[in-house]
């Protein structure tokens, strides 16, 4: 969270900035004007504002900061307060207001405080806890030994894996052992964001930018800042977006839709994909500055069916993470361990975790075994070894999918289905 101080006493800035400067970052200014200057061109989570100041008075200062960022909270300090004083900054979108003499420790409360409702706001978005990482495999932890080290830095990543081989717990681990753990930890799947969308979902809006923009709303770049964002399924931005990311990632500036002033954004950057993006470059649908941009440091995440010792590891975890549907089970059954290790899991790590809990459902003792996951369509007996249209439905997918590498637009195109009944019947199979 960073902090604006406007005081013109200069003695009393300094012993405020002191103080403030031990939790947040934060830059003093005795000049009103200046200040707001540079609020043009830098987002400010708080503005801790004198009232009483000859260039300009902090109900004023109050205005402007609301005009430029609607989500900037104020705080304004005054030596003559009065109840009707307080309660028009109240009215004119003050969070607070506190007296003269200033108690510094009284301060550092109301902008802990103001953190606080800031994470809760973003909460949806920020991850608190590292997600734990099971790896056995010395595929997997060759994996880690990169994570590790990437971590240290400010480095750009590109993951690289099969859908639910684990990018994402990849990236979140990267941003829990960095520097950056305490601030937030985006996750944006850009398959899920509409086309015509992309630009304010990242980027944010000011009000009245476009019909029912009734109020200015921070990207999920903006929120970002001083953070991590980790755009999962990056080959899906839209050809005439990416120039305007490869702007932002060059400048790490940007404009809201709808808006004229250029804002500043410290993030993080962690990319991730499914499908080779040098072959997106090589056909024109994705621009080849961005992907070098991007591919800096590459880390390439092995499917389950190349990492055996991992399955097992896996299998024991997700027992555990799901004990309270069954609270008997304690294991599974060798001859449905050993099915488990020959089976190929185009789902991946996702797909384990959906059979696991599927099975605990099911099993009526105090193990799992092969009975309790059998039903599932890649494990059934059947006479004569007769498919359901179901099975060749399934089997048909994962060929085409296989095929395309993944791609899942190309997927689409070729089984004559549009794209959400494509993602639909992926999620009926345990692959999200």
């Amino acid at each position: 969270m960073k902090v604006l101080l406007i005081e013109d006493d200069q003695t009393l800035n300094k012993v405020l900035q002191k103080a403030i400067k031990k939790e947040y970052p934060i830059d003093g200014f005795t000049s009103p004007i200046k200040a707001l200057k540079i609020l043009e061109q830098n987002y400010y989570d708080v503005v801790v504002s004198d009232i009483q100041m000859p260039e300009m008075d902090g109900l004023t200062v109050l205005d402007r900061v609301k005009t430029v960022s609607s989500e900037t909270e104020v705080i304004l300090i005054t030596g003559y307060g009065t109840t009707e004083e307080g309660v028009e900054a109240i009215k004119r979108g003050a969070y607070d207001y506190i007296l003269k003499p200033v108690d510094a420790y009284h301060l550092c409360s109301k902008l802990r405080k103001i953190n606080e409702l800031k994470t809760l706001r973003q909460s949806r978005f920020t991850m608190n806890n590292e997600r734990p990482v099971i790896c056995e495999d010395p595929n997997m932890k060759f994996v880690m030994e990169l994570t590790e080290k990437v971590a240290q830095t400010l480095t750009t990543v590109m993951i690289l894996g099969e859908t639910g081989t684990g990018k994402e717990v990849i990236a979140n681990c990267i941003h829990m052992r960095s520097q950056r753990k305490n601030s937030p930890f985006i996750s944006i799947n850009c398959a899920n964001i509409q086309e015509n969308l992309f630009e304010s979902e990242l980027f944010g809006f000011e009000k009245g930018a476009f019909t029912g923009a009734d109020k200015s709303r921070k990207g999920y770049i903006e929120l970002a800042s001083e953070g991590t964002l980790f755009l999962d399924e990056i080959a899906e931005i839209p050809l005439n977006m990416q120039s305007k990311f490869l702007r932002f990632l060059e400048e790490r500036a940007f404009y809201r839709v709808g808006g004229e002033k250029k804002i500043t954004a410290d993030i993080r950057l962690i990319a991730a994909t499914n499908q080779p993006l040098n072959k997106n470059v090589k056909l024109g649908a994705f621009r080849e500055d961005l992907y070098y941009r991007l591919n800096v440091f590459e880390i390439d995440i092995p499917p389950l069916r190349e990492r055996p010792k991992d399955i097992e590891a896996l299998t024991h975890h997700f027992i555990e993470k799901f004990k309270g549907i069954n609270t008997r089970i304690k294991s599974i059954s060798e001859d449905a361990l050993t099915n488990l290790m020959t089976y190929s899991f185009p789902g991946n790590v996702r797909e384990l975790s959906n059979i696991i809990e599927r099975a605990m459902i099911i099993e009526k003792g105090d193990c799992l075994t092969l009975e309790s996951i059998s039903y599932l369509p890649f494990m059934k007996k059947n006479e004569n070894n007769l498919k359901s249209i179901d099975d060749l439905v399934h089997d048909h997918i994962i060929k085409i999918l296989q095929a395309v590498d993944g791609d899942k637009t190309k997927a689409s195109e070729i089984l004559g289905i549009d794209r959400s009944t494509l993602h639909r019947k992926l999620k009926e199979y345990g692959f999200f």
